[in-house]
């Protein structure tokens, strides 16, 4: 099997902690567009709410709708603006995507990689590792 197939399995950054509190400091520096990162907590809404959003730059868009036929990244910009209150990421801005363990994010970034995104990053330690392990769910 080659390499170079169209369904080879795109190239996602993995990063830790301290990476990603770097590119939230780039981001609350810089702001998004001079950053050149959109940080996407792919949990759903209610484990948010367990633990708290992983800083105030982190948009959420729940994996079920990025993964659905017609997914977010899918959209256009107007609409996917409308329906998830945020900028649409554009295809050269990194997308740094997490969840609760590293999995879905992973599962996140095929799925943006469908779409046209190719840098991407996911932050492989998730809430578990940034809120220090929260048990219970």
């Amino acid at each position: 099997m080659s390499s170079s197939s169209s369904s080879a399995t795109p190239n996602i950054q993995q990063i830790q902690k301290s990476q990603l509190e770097d590119i939230i400091e780039q981001i609350r520096t810089n702001g998004r567009e001079e950053s050149g990162y959109v940080i996407i907590d792919v949990r759903n809404v209610d484990e948010i709410r367990m633990t708290g959003k992983l800083d105030e730059c982190v948009e959420t868009l729940p994996l079920p709708f990025i993964a659905a036929e017609g997914g977010a990244f899918s959209l256009e910009p107007e609409e996917f603006e409308e329906k998830f209150g945020f900028v649409k990421p554009s295809p050269d801005e990194t997308l740094v995507l997490s969840c609760k363990a590293g999995i879905r994010s992973m599962h996140a970034a095929y799925f943006a990689s469908l779409n046209g995104y190719t840098q991407l990053v996911n932050y492989s330690g998730g809430a578990d590792d940034w809120f220090g392990g929260v048990q219970g769910w």
